[in-house]
């Protein structure tokens, strides 16, 4: 086994905080790596949009430049949908992302995976819920239509606390078929492709 990967995430919600360090942890695992979440967070800043974009650039830094880390993930939902194939809004919020990098982006654009939820994390989750619960799996897609509120309230049975929203998260990251969900959401898919093409080079040093 490798030397551990230490990463930084910078995410604006509490099911992100769930989900994706579980989703390293058996991406990574696959191929005989180990992968390790900082202390570099927004966690005790009550996460947000707002703060991700005003902190990514600092926060990568520091993991990066000072501790030097393996990688940073940075991400935030578009909440809305996008359903044209160009997806132009979708693009143009990943592209936000990298100005509010900054210098962080410039100098370590191969350390940094940038990922934007169609409409938010939620989706992501809703896609793969049927892991876990007696429900049918939705065709490619189709959740990404669905009205956010909507989504929060099948996910979490109306909870919509921090416990809750963690609880749901985990337990569907340690379920998912992820190369499914690729299939499913085309936000997931530039997101997965992003990190198993980071692990894969990784993995041939």
């Amino acid at each position: 086994m490798k030397q551990s990967l230490e990463y930084t995430l910078v995410a604006e919600g509490f099911a992100e905080y769930s989900f994706i360090p579980v989703y390293l942890k058996r991406i990574a695992s696959a191929r005989g790596l180990q992968v390790k979440r900082s202390s570099l967070d927004l966690l005790k800043k009550q996460p947000s949009k707002s703060k991700v974009i005003q902190e990514a650039e600092d926060l990568c830094l520091r993991a990066l430049r000072d501790e030097q880390q393996a990688f940073c993930i940075v991400g935030v939902d578009l909440d809305g949908p996008d359903h044209t194939d160009e997806q132009e809004k979708y693009t143009m919020e990943c592209d936000n992302l990298k100005k509010a990098l900054g210098s962080a982006h410039k100098r370590y654009e191969q350390q940094i995976v940038i990922y934007v939820t169609i409409q938010a994390i939620e989706h992501w989750l809703f896609y793969q819920l049927h892991q876990i619960k007696s429900i049918d799996k939705p065709v490619k897609d189709s959740i990404e239509k669905q009205p956010q509120a909507k989504l929060k309230k099948l996910l979490y049975n109306g909870r919509e606390d921090r416990r809750q929203m963690e609880s749901v998260a985990r337990s569907i990251a340690e379920k998912a078929d992820f190369d499914e969900l690729a299939k499913q959401s085309r936000s997931f898919n530039h997101f997965h492709k992003q990190i198993t093409a980071f692990l894969n080079e990784y993995n041939k040093t």
